[in-house]
């Protein structure tokens, strides 16, 4: 694979303390939300099934991942709950569930040094 687009980690747990390469994939629409980022994540994220292709939501007001211009990125992380993704560029609410609150960091490094 090729770089990484940016780590993400959670200061808050859910099993995302140790830094997870990102790569953007697309924006799509979810819901009443038209700013979110379907990224392909690795490692998996570990629950029943391994998640490796998640929406990625900022959680606050004012903060943007088109494009990201303050580091960290306060997100919330949804598993998709369709078939084939990759091939929608819409989704409805019910079609994704957030499963964390984490954050984007720029650099791997940037991740491991998360809030103490």
């Amino acid at each position: 694979m090729s770089v990484p687009d940016f780590y993400l980690a959670s200061s808050e747990g859910y099993g995302l303390d140790e830094p997870r390469s990102c790569w953007r994939i697309k924006r799509v629409i979810g819901g009443r939300r038209d700013d979110l980022l379907m990224a392909r994540v690795d490692p998996p994220i570990q629950r029943r099934r391994d998640i490796n292709l998640v929406l990625l939501a900022t959680r606050h007001v004012g903060a943007s991942l088109f494009p990201i211009t303050t580091w960290p990125v306060s997100v919330h992380v949804c598993r998709i709950r369709v078939d084939n993704p990759e091939s929608r560029d819409s989704f409805l609410q019910i079609e994704f569930k957030s499963i964390a609150w984490a954050e984007l960091y720029r650099t791997e490094q940037d991740a491991r040094i998360k809030a103490v």
